[in-house]
């Protein structure tokens, strides 16, 4: 094993470089033409022309502008692929990424169903495609997962734009990993939040231990500098506006009041008490 010169903090696996210590470049393929499979809501008359692909739809076909053509799509195809061939059109002009790749489970594409009145069982096993992601994901265990998401999270940053910023979706099984990984292509400075995503039920894991409870969701920026957040509003519930009681008539409507000091543990162990307009709480 060649001698890696370790300059930062990041996580390394089987496949992140080659034999003399490099890190291996991301492959950017293509860009492939995007044929369109399917156009919802247009009737069918038998007598349909060859479709154009979806970059000669983008090209003002669908639309007035380039932009206009490019909504409401979904693309089928191999992810890496995919982004790699948006990039000629899209680098640096994604406003938000929202991803729910594998957990890291390890699960296969095989499956099996019942046939027939007898209940017959069969085994569906992969196709020509599933056989290749199943090889790419878990093909060398962890390190392949994390390769494939290293590969696809490089591409995508290079489809944001400066204050874009991406979601990744994940759990338990993996999810301190591409924390890590994510680190390393966005920077550790660019990390927005980790959100909570919690389960009302999970049967699958009550058998094992305790069960787990929430999915977790990893917010980065590509520039935290410059990373807008839109202020999430909804409607206030009756029992939140019942605890406005006061009201001082002086046209700014009614208002609650609260505490000057924290409860619980931090208010018996003598810390958190503020003062405010002269006011200190006791």
């Amino acid at each position: 094993m060649p001698k890696i010169d370790i300059n930062k903090t990041e996580l390394v696996w089987l496949g992140k470089y080659d034999e003399e210590g490099k890190l291996k470049p991301v492959e950017k393929p293509g860009p492939y033409p995007f044929q369109i499979v399917e156009s919802i809501n247009k009737p069918r008359t038998g007598n349909e022309e060859p479709q154009p692909t979806l970059f000669e739809m983008w090209e003002g076909k669908e639309g007035n502008t380039f932009e206009e053509g490019w909504k409401n799509k979904l693309i089928w195809g191999d992810n890496k692929l995919v982004i790699s061939s948006l990039l000629e059109k899209f680098a640096g002009k994604i406003n938000l990424i929202y991803i729910d790749p594998p957990f890291a489970t390890g699960a296969d594409f095989k499956f099996k169903i019942q046939v027939g009145e007898e209940a017959d069982e069969i085994t569906k096993e992969h196709s020509i495609i599933e056989e290749k992601a199943y090889r790419d994901t878990w093909g060398k265990g962890l390190d392949s997962y994390l390769q494939m998401m290293h590969e696809r999270l490089v591409l995508m940053k290079e489809l944001l734009t400066e204050n874009g910023s991406i979601y990744v979706h994940l759990d338990w099984h993996a999810g301190h990993y591409v924390k890590v990984v994510m680190d390393e292509i966005f920077g550790y400075e660019n990390f927005v939040n980790e959100v909570i995503w919690r389960k009302t039920n999970s049967p699958k894991a009550q058998s094992i231990g305790l069960g787990t409870q929430h999915d977790i969701i990893f917010i980065y920026s590509k520039n935290l500098s410059a990373y807008n957040m839109n202020p999430i509003y909804r409607e206030p519930d009756e029992e939140y506006l019942r605890s406005f009681i006061h009201d001082d008539h002086n046209g700014r409507g009614p208002y609650q009041t609260t505490a000057l000091i924290a409860g619980s543990i931090q208010r018996t162990a003598g810390r958190k008490v503020f003062e405010f307009r002269g006011v200190k709480a006791p």
